[in-house]
């Protein structure tokens, strides 16, 4: 089966829910992090037949599905699938978050107050809280709907996992020594089951410091490569790099395909928790965050053969998966599998010049140096974080100036700078309304609370100045907006569908095909799928 085939066969608008069709029972959310939909059609002719493009024959694929706001981070993408709500509403759009009280720059979902921590090592982490999340998610809602009903969230990090998650809940992500660890704001002990899994330390039979290729270099699509171990036709290999993956087996697993495969045997013990279903009306969901793919695209490029055979792996992993998960259920009618991505990822840049590269740091300097020049030289700005650059607004009115004054003023700037496309203010977001470009992309993700008081755009394929990073998310245009959304399972009838949607809209669909109630800050229109009768 070719992507490219379908899309050429099957044109389908908006199809009506067969009201007949009895609700499944489990939910079981896979989010690729970084993948792109044009990931999906580059790389299919290497794919097998029973992973992503099994999801894709079998299910519902909408493959014009976008993010309609900026900044396109993980954060946010992960927020809005979660919520069924725009950045604007879930205030979500960042890791890290300025107190404008103490003007102090603090880490999202990381308690401020120093932590006491005893002698004794505990299973679950007291340095995290739920608190900044202000939007309820789909977990939530199917927790309330029902006492029975149970949900759990998985991902390598816990930034990821809490905010799938939301309030409530089972989370679990991986600790500094590599075991499934929690927080105490969801639970104060990890399950028996999780402990069995820790004590088998299964996380490290994972692990490995050489990298070896799938396939022979001949059939890659990329070229470039790093730490990837590759034959060539004739099987002699590559010379091996001296690089190692990472001096840490833990931090190994975020940067390499195998970190895919941990995450998704512990998913097969996670599912062996929920099931089987022992109620009928009760309702079971499974969130699974793959942030590896997203790790490798920003240290190798998304146009590597480490990102490609990394897919490759994800593909086979991805197989397994699911013939494990349709073993455990009499009928797929039980399950509904879901397929789709927090963001896409820039194309990559290797080089840290003035030309591909946006210097936040010096950016910062120079219109700190700029409101120094104007009104006086003072503490004017704040910081910067995913394109938001936040002032001062003690210091604004200790000069008696006016905040939207001095917003002008940046914003003015900040147009002037090499690599800025657009620049808007927060006054000129809260008192009007944009309905096209990048602007209105800007408006969706702005938070009166947690914004800064002027937002960038940059200019295309730009990124930040960061030595770690060679593609990152964050952008307006279409290479990070345009990602994969698949439903499988639960009696859909497979077809592809040109009609264009948006991620926010992903959150209230599952939760009318799971039969709950949408989440409580979602208002977009539900995406009606066609199931059999």
């Amino acid at each position: 089966m070719k992507i490219r085939l379908l899309i050429s066969t099957f044109f389908v608008a908006v199809v009506s829910i067969a009201t007949t069709t009895a609700q499944p029972r489990l939910a079981v959310n896979i989010v690729v992090s970084g993948l792109r939909q044009g990931d999906i059609v580059r790389y299919e002719k290497n794919f097998g037949t029973e992973g992503f493009l099994r999801l894709y024959r079998e299910g519902v694929a909408f493959v014009e599905c976008y993010v309609d706001y900026a900044p396109t981070t993980s954060e946010a993408g992960l927020a809005t699938f979660a919520t069924g709500a725009m950045p604007a509403v879930h205030g979500i759009f960042s890791s890290v978050v300025f107190d404008r009280t103490s003007g102090k720059e603090m880490s999202l979902c990381r308690k401020a107050e120093p932590i006491q921590t005893s002698l004794m090592r505990k299973e679950v982490e007291e340095c995290y809280t739920t608190q900044p999340f202000v939007a309820q998610t789909l977990s939530e809602a199917v927790l309330a709907s029902s006492e029975r009903n149970r949900t759990i969230t998985i991902a390598h990090n816990a930034l990821s996992a809490m905010i799938l998650a939301g309030r409530s809940g089972e989370c679990y992500w991986l600790d500094d020594g590599g075991k499934w660890t929690s927080a105490d704001c969801y639970m104060e002990e990890l399950p028996s089951w999780v402990r069995t899994y820790n004590n088998d330390d299964m996380n490290r039979v994972f692990a490995t410091d050489t990298w070896y290729g799938r396939y022979t270099r001949d059939r890659y699509r990329n070229s470039r490569t790093t730490d990837i171990t590759i034959y060539e036709q004739d099987n002699t290999k590559r010379p091996r790099t001296q690089r190692k993956i990472s001096e840490n087996w833990v931090n190994g697993l975020r940067l390499a395909p195998s970190g895919n495969l941990a995450i998704l045997e512990f998913a097969k013990r996670a599912l062996g928790s929920l099931l089987p279903l022992h109620v009928e009306d009760e309702c079971k969901v499974l969130n699974i965050c793959l942030d590896v793919p997203r790790s490798v695209a920003e240290r190798y490029g998304t146009d590597s053969i480490e990102y490609e055979d990394m897919l490759y792996s994800l593909d086979a992993s991805l197989a397994e998966f699911l013939t494990f998960l349709y073993a455990q259920l009499p009928s797929r009618n039980d399950v509904v599998v879901l397929l789709t991505s927090d963001s896409g990822m820039s194309p990559t840049k290797e080089d840290n010049s003035d030309s591909s590269r946006f210097n936040t740091r010096q950016f910062e300097v120079i219109m700190n140096a700029f409101l120094g020049a104007r009104y006086g030289q003072d503490a004017w700005v704040l910081g910067y974080a995913d394109g938001s650059l936040y002032l001062n607004h003690d210091v604004i009115y200790r000069h008696k100036q006016r905040v939207e004054e001095i917003q002008n003023e940046v914003a003015s700037f900040a147009l002037q700078y090499r690599g800025v496309a657009t620049a808007v203010t927060a006054t000129a977001l809260r008192s009007a309304q944009f309905l096209r470009g990048a602007v209105s992309l800007l408006q969706n993700g702005y938070n009166p609370r947690r914004s800064g008081d002027v937002l960038l755009a940059f200019e295309a394929e730009r990124i930040e100045l960061d030595s770690k990073r060679v593609a990152m998310s964050g952008s307006v245009y279409n290479y990070d907006r345009h990602i994969p959304f698949v439903i499988s399972g639960a009696g859909v009838t497979p077809q592809l569908v040109m009609q264009r949607v948006t991620n926010e809209q992903i959150a209230p669909t599952l939760a009318v095909i799971l039969g709950v109630e949408r989440p409580q800050s979602s208002d977009s229109e539900v995406i009606v799928v066609e199931r059999a009768k």
